[in-house]
C-alpha cells in the first residue's frame, strides 16, 4: 500500500470507530477492537513521515 492509501484506510476506519462509541460510554465490540487490530497492522507497514511527533499517514507517534 502506499502511504496515502494507508492514511485513507485509517481514516476510514477511524471513523467507523467513532460511530460505535460515544463519549463517557464504555464500549466493548468486536468490530471496534478488529478496525484497532487492523489500524496496527497499517502503522507496521507504512514509511512513517513524522512531523510534530507523529506520523502524516498513520498517525503514530514518534518513538524515542
Amino acid at each position: 500500500m502506499t502511504p496515502m492509501e494507508i492514511h485513507n484506510k485509517i481514516d476510514r476506519n477511524n471513523e467507523i470507530i467513532r460511530e460505535f462509541i460515544s463519549p463517557n460510554v464504555f464500549t466493548l465490540n468486536n468490530a471496534v477492537s478488529e478496525l484497532l487490530k487492523e489500524n496496527k497492522e497499517l502503522q507496521k507497514q507504512c514509511p512513517h513521515c513524522f512531523k510534530d511527533g507523529y506520523c502524516e499517514y498513520c498517525y503514530k507517534g514518534e518513538e524515542e
